[in-house]
């Protein structure tokens, strides 16, 4: 744990991440399921008839890598694309029944392997790291709009 001492929390998370990333992707690939499907496949389920437009904010993605994602989720038939009744330029993504079981297939192993994650974490501890998180992501936000 030391070694964590002389790293910067940039380095940390990245590390982090990285790891968790490599992981998410293992244990996708026997779904022949990509990260960024995951988290579409994951917001449309929670989410029905979302618009590209939506979808692009919550999983933080330009709307052209999203129609491209969604392209190929189509000729996996894992979600489709209705014409918004309100707005006949725009289309309402759903995930047809393939895409709910796979969805639900990969979530359920999700959650069970999440645990993992923070085995040795109290709840008190937990909370603090989702609290430093939030502000973290805040700070990076707020650095993001000044470079805009």
């Amino acid at each position: 744990m030391s070694s964590c001492e002389n790293e910067t929390i940039g380095r940390l998370m990245y590390k982090t991440s990285l790891k968790l990333r490599n992981y998410a992707e293992k244990m996708l690939s026997p779904y022949d399921l990509t990260v960024e499907q995951f988290h579409i496949l994951k917001y449309a389920s929670l989410n029905k008839g979302l618009n590209q437009n939506q979808l692009c904010e919550q999983v933080g993605k330009k709307p052209a890598n999203v129609t491209r994602i969604l392209d190929r989720m189509e000729k996996k038939q894992w979600v489709e694309r209705r014409t918004n009744p309100g707005d006949r330029r725009s289309s309402l993504i759903y995930l047809t029944g393939e895409g709910e079981r796979v969805i639900s297939e990969v979530s359920h192993k999700f959650e069970g392997y999440s645990s993992w994650f923070v085995r040795g974490i109290d709840r008190k501890e937990e909370h603090v790291f989702r609290m430093v998180l939030a502000k973290i992501d805040d700070n990076i936000e707020r650095l993001m709009d000044e470079i805009n």
